[in-house]
């Protein structure tokens, strides 16, 4: 059975991408302008790209050796006296330059892509050094923790964290609440315990008081749980 409507669309979209390649050639086929420290290349294109395969990382190495990028530029300058950053392309498993880079800036109707960067490509030891290339966070939340960043961040983002939230507060009982119950307005690097009922400030400065207890502005340092009323308590100096 024909669909007049469907091969009408179809024919639509072939007939408007034939008029874009006649009145935009260059924009639709060509893979966009380079990028300014390539612009002395501008017209040899076997200066990167091998014959009918396209850009080769063998060809990229000729001007960008791995163990110095980012260290010192293609003519040979220091960039800076102390690196900003690790210089990690020497410890690349292999090299995959088109897996991050791209030396056209995309074409006019390809849009702008993020900047990725695919961590397998890194030897594992290097890979869970995680701060040998990026700098440690410093907030509250980070400054508590002891261990890899893959315990709750993964190479594919920073952003969701899987946080292990057992391993400083389980979630058990009545304390298995919303998150913006302990997180006030979802700040997640901070919480309070004053968010229920049962936990009013002036009773548990009342009840902590009667232990000798007085800095009650951590409660999980001692509670990790909702079982028990006695804390694990940590002796203050």
């Amino acid at each position: 059975m024909k669909r007049p409507g469907l091969l009408a669309g179809i024919g639509l979209a072939l007939a408007t991408l034939l008029v874009l390649l006649f009145v935009f050639p260059h924009q639709m086929i060509a893979p966009g302008a380079l990028i300014p420290g390539h612009a002395r290349i501008q017209n040899d294109c076997f200066a990167c790209h091998a014959p009918l395969r396209g850009a080769s990382s063998t060809r990229c190495i000729v001007c960008h050796v791995p163990a110095q990028i980012g260290v010192r530029t293609t003519t040979g300058h220091l960039i800076d006296k102390v690196p900003k950053r690790p210089a990690f392309h020497a410890q690349l498993k292999e090299l995959d330059c088109t897996a991050c880079h791209s030396d056209h800036a995309a074409n006019l109707f390809a849009g702008k892509r993020p900047m990725t960067f695919d961590h397998t490509l890194l030897n594992p030891a290097i890979a869970r050094n995680c701060v040998s290339c990026h700098a440690k966070p410093k907030d509250a939340l980070h400054a508590k923790i002891a261990g890899e960043c893959a315990q709750c961040h993964r190479t594919s983002g920073w952003k969701p964290a899987n946080f292990a939230h057992d391993r400083y507060f389980k979630l058990d009982g009545e304390h298995n609440v919303a998150c913006v119950t302990c997180h006030v307005g979802n700040a997640f690097k901070g919480y309070t315990c004053f968010g229920c009922h049962a936990h009013q400030p002036a009773q548990i400065a009342a009840l902590h008081a009667e232990e000798g207890i007085r800095d009650i502005g951590d409660c999980v340092r001692c509670h990790r749980s909702a079982k028990g009323v006695e804390g694990d308590r940590e002796d203050e100096d």
